[in-house]
């Protein structure tokens, strides 16, 4: 008999094991990653809450009628714009800087806010086929075109430059004697008459900027 019963207990036993394992199983089959739609966004709120959005990445501006944000999600940038109102202008300008909890309350503030435009910044990329075709002009042919520099580099005579929404790291040719860094370095002055010899695409530059009119008011 205490056979018997040692053997339903062994029995009961695997059963629960088999069961504890099926239910972590799929629990874990059904973890999938999450998925983002940008054309379901219709307030900020959407943006803020949305747990694939990651919040530690991301540039913001506005002025009294326009709210720009632009964040990140895995490997693609989106950029919104959302309809901002001078009341809204007004009371996010009220929240203290010194206010530990100033992140949030701004975003308590802008998150009813309407979305009136979603942009999927990773398909404005340019391929590395069209970064190529700088090769061979020269740091002021860039300089006149609206490229500005980040950082420089003058071991390796690299510049991380900033073009409308992207940084890229651009190296240059250069055979003369060692460039030496000093306080009144002009970096403008000193590239200006060197070819680039490489572009590759190296991030977000300042991509939340505001079309001028609204920056201007």
């Amino acid at each position: 008999m205490k056979r018997i019963l040692s053997l339903v207990c062994v029995t009961a036993l695997l059963l629960l094991v088999l069961a504890a394992c099926g239910a972590t199983e799929e629990s874990t089959s059904s973890a999938a990653p999450m998925e983002f739609d940008a054309s379901q966004l219709k307030t900020m709120g959407d943006v803020f809450n949305n747990p694939a959005v990651d919040t530690g990445t991301y540039q913001e501006s506005h002025s009294e009628t326009d709210y720009v944000y632009v964040f990140q999600v895995e490997d693609t940038y989106y950029r919104v714009h959302g309809a901002m109102t001078k009341e809204l202008y007004d009371a996010v300008s009220e929240v203290d800087f010194e206010d530990e909890d100033r992140d949030q309350k701004i975003r308590d503030l802008l998150s009813p806010m309407e979305i009136t435009s979603v942009e999927n910044l990773s398909e404005l990329i340019p391929p590395q086929k069209e970064l190529d075709k700088f090769i061979g002009k020269t740091g002021q042919e860039l300089f006149d075109d609206g490229w500005t520099y980040w950082y420089y580099n003058l071991e390796d005579m690299e510049a991380g430059l900033y073009y409308k929404d992207f940084a890229y790291a651009v190296r240059f040719e250069y055979d003369g004697e060692p460039m030496v860094n000093s306080d009144d370095f002009d970096f403008y002055e000193e590239f200006k008459d060197l070819k680039v010899s490489s572009v590759t695409f190296d991030g977000l530059g300042d991509a939340a900027v505001l079309d001028e009119e609204d920056a201007g008011e």
